[in-house]
């Protein structure tokens, strides 16, 4: 018998990682395989706008636009640089969760994506045949809802698999 896949969304935060004991009282980890995926935004780098010349005398001389961008212009950063930090911390971070789960008997698999969250999560499901995503959900509703979205709404509209959404309350 095969294994379940079961996809959980992490965000870093306390409350997507609400989830965590859900999975473990409902699924038998002889049973399942966890899938951890951490979506974030992509990084764009801190580089100076373009430099103009000063004058048409001092063709060779730039003028930056503001002292940030002159001294980005000493010291840029680039967005594969500022991507390959944020990696390796999100990295770190789900290895711990990983860590956790495996000490339970739980096989355990992690990723980091960059991405828009719900678009990204649903790609990962259609590619590794997901049979299920578990993941925690604010809940909101209303202008709330309107102004800040739903990635697990999106999900649950886009989702190829069944979607187990946990809004978690505090006691």
């Amino acid at each position: 018998m095969s294994k379940q896949k079961i996809l959980v969304p992490l965000d870093g935060s306390d409350f997507s990682r609400r989830i965590l004991p859900q999975i473990r009282q409902f699924f038998v980890a002889d049973h399942v395989q966890l899938h951890l995926l951490h979506v974030a935004e992509s990084p764009s780098g801190r580089v100076p706008a373009p430099s103009v010349p000063a004058s048409s005398e001092y063709m060779d001389a730039p003028y930056f636009h503001s002292s940030q961008d002159a001294n980005r212009s000493h010291h840029p950063i680039y967005a594969s640089q500022e991507r390959d930090s944020l990696l390796a911390l999100l990295q770190d971070d789900l290895r711990r969760d990983a860590r956790s789960l495996e000490r339970d008997g739980y096989e355990v698999v992690q990723e980091v994506r960059f991405g828009e969250a719900a678009m990204e999560i649903t790609h990962y499901a259609k590619k590794f045949k997901i049979d299920l995503i578990a993941m925690t959900t604010h809940g909101r509703t209303g202008l709330s809802r309107l102004i800040f979205g739903s990635v697990a709404e999106q999900i649950t509209r886009t989702s190829p698999v069944p979607v187990m959404l946990l809004r978690p309350f505090d006691r």
